[in-house]
């Protein structure tokens, strides 16, 4: 397989979107404005669950959440076969 460098160097620079999602909370809109700064928010996720991984808003992976030297970070556990999602 011949590989294009600049293909590649392009495709390294194109943005991605990544959002890594915790958990869910349901919360009615009156309680969601009465918040003030400091309040905790409990998600229906344990801190021990899988999360979820999008990339461009496709479920891509899941993984754990993970601190190291400080920063959160997420370690993948398993990658998601998009074709039993119904992608191509």
């Amino acid at each position: 397989m011949t590989v294009n460098r600049a293909l590649e160097d392009s495709l390294m620079d194109a943005p991605v979107k990544v959002d890594v999602v915790l958990g869910e909370a349901r919360v009615p809109v009156e309680e969601l404005m009465s918040l003030s700064e400091g309040e905790i928010v409990a998600l229906e996720n344990s801190m021990t669950d899988l999360v979820d991984i999008y990339v461009s808003d496709r479920l891509m992976a899941r993984g754990r959440l993970v601190v190291a030297d400080g920063q959160l970070g997420v370690t993948l556990s398993e990658i998601v076969d998009g074709r039993s999602q119904g992608f191509a």
